[in-house]
């Protein structure tokens, strides 16, 4: 007669709820948006701000995770239309001198106008109207709510 066929162990935590759920510890979520693209007026030189420049950018931003399955409807999240606008708006809106400060505004506006908790924001000068410089500067920087 063979052995009965050993049952697995439960993982600490995942205690199966009612509706078949597993449970779990909440951390954060982020909601990535690569590649959004603008047209603004940045740079040292005032010809350069005044001409502007395609820019890009990256954003993340962090939000609580819920302790149960996140539902299905736009409230349990970022609305990542959104952002994206925002961020569109902001790069287009912008006159800065320095990627650094323009990065700055970026992520201090998204941090005022969304509930999320920490940003990343990289941004980066597609073109620099520089002769022999065929490099693309980026900036990338992390903030947090306080």
């Amino acid at each position: 007669m063979a052995s009965p066929r050993p049952r697995p162990a439960k993982a600490r935590g995942a205690a199966r709820r009612p509706s078949g759920e597993v449970g779990f510890a909440a951390g954060e979520d982020w909601l990535r948006l690569r590649g959004i693209r603008a047209y603004g007026h940045l740079g040292v030189p005032a010809r350069e701000r005044a001409l502007g420049q395609r820019l890009e950018a990256d954003v993340e931003l962090a939000y609580p995770a819920l302790t149960r399955r996140r539902g299905d409807a736009l409230r349990d999240a970022i609305d990542y239309e959104a952002v994206h606008r925002h961020v569109r708006d902001r790069l287009a809106r912008m006159r800065r001198r320095l990627l650094e400060s323009a990065a700055e505004d970026l992520a201090q506006s998204l941090l005022a106008a969304f509930p999320a908790s920490r940003i990343r924001v990289r941004l980066r000068k597609l073109h620099v109207p520089v002769a022999d410089f065929d490099v693309i500067p980026e900036v990338e920087l992390e903030r947090v709510r306080t």
